[in-house]
């Protein structure tokens, strides 16, 4: 019986995919199966790169189902899993050949149904390669500091930990029992419908030195920097959905995190408006920002803002005024530029 599943979501990334199994394959931890979803890939090589590794591990599982999105496919992946213990891996991004082992050892069989153990990662794009730690120090959280942890989980800059899947050991039966929280139409932020819950519901949090184990590719997709109108909707369909997470779990202070954690939010929807290659970028700016309920919360909820470029996009949103928001338009293209080498 394998200790863990490595569950590799695949759509349409037959570019990265060799990378992506062979770092799971040199693995010095053998005791381990992968879950390949192939996620209904219509680029004609996927699938198939899938069923090679398939037959040439017996460890590796293949799936073939209907195009769902990433969310259904990692939960897809995560049903059909049998290991205890479950590492989420994206099929673009890499780990180093001894995560899994150090991740291991960070387990406690006494809370095999109920921990969660964290490492750091390494965001890799083409101009610019930065390590990313947890905002927690490293060690071992339980009873009381754990508590003290889940009425901090939303609504700051830096969140204590992150709420990607990834980069994680999770015990799978946390995983099983929270998907009911799992919500297909969210387009931002997914996966804090499942981390949340599943920090909330935890009984031992590790968070481990250094670790820089996991690879997390970020690659320039000028699409995703058009704007999206949708982000305003889906993080208000994220404020009421994480906060009826929270409330479900009794998480006294859940109002105040996601009063919080929605003008964090904004900072995103800023950051995209600015990116946007539009003429009428200070007139839009003036409609999200200036619209009453945005104000009220914006004027109403106060954040810690430490990163150079949120607190430009904070003063901007706090004072959406036509120079700022040209100011803060140039800088940030100028950032994204220079580090994807654009």
């Amino acid at each position: 019986m394998a200790k863990i599943s490595v569950i590799v979501p695949v759509y349409n990334t037959a570019e990265y995919l060799e990378k992506c199994m062979e770092s799971v394959l040199a693995q010095t931890f053998r005791d381990f199966e992968v879950m390949l979803v192939d996620d209904g890939s219509t680029d004609g090589v996927s699938p198939a790169m899938c069923d090679t590794y398939g037959k040439r591990d017996t460890r590796v599982r293949v799936m073939h189902k209907q195009n769902g999105g990433l969310q259904s496919a990692w939960i897809a992946g995560l049903v059909e899993s049998r290991a205890d213990y479950i590492a989420f891996l994206d099929s673009d991004d890499w780990i180093d050949a001894d995560m899994l082992e150090k991740m291991y050892a960070q387990t406690d069989s006494s809370f095999a149904e109920k921990e969660v153990i964290s490492a750091n990662y390494i965001v890799e794009k083409a101009g610019e390669r930065r390590k990313e730690a947890q905002g927690l120090a490293p060690g071992v959280y339980s009873g009381s500091s754990l508590d003290e942890i889940k009425r901090n989980l939303l609504g700051n800059e830096v969140r204590p930990i992150t709420m990607s899947r990834c980069m994680k050991l999770i015990s799978r039966k946390l995983l099983l029992d929270n998907i009911k929280y799992c919500d297909p139409t969210i387009i931002m932020g997914e996966d804090v419908n499942i981390m949340l819950p599943v920090f909330c519901d935890c009984k031992r949090l590790v968070i481990m030195k250094d670790s820089y184990f996991y690879h997390y590719r970020l690659v320039w997709d000028s699409m995703s920097h058009d704007y999206n109108p949708k982000l305003l909707k889906n993080l208000e369909l994220t404020d009421k959905t994480f906060r009826n997470i929270l409330w479900d779990k009794n998480v006294l202070n859940a109002d105040a995190q996601m009063d919080r954690e929605f003008v964090v939010m904004l900072l995103v929807v800023m950051r995209n408006v600015l990116r946007a290659d539009r003429k009428d970028t200070v007139s839009l700016v003036k409609e999200i920002f200036l619209r009453p309920d945005i104000r009220k919360k914006i004027e109403n909820t106060r954040i810690g803002v430490g990163q150079r470029a949120n607190k430009l996009l904070y003063f901007t949103m706090k004072h959406p005024n036509a120079l700022n928001v040209s100011v803060s338009k140039a800088l940030i293209n100028y950032y994204d530029k220079k580090t994807n080498q654009l």
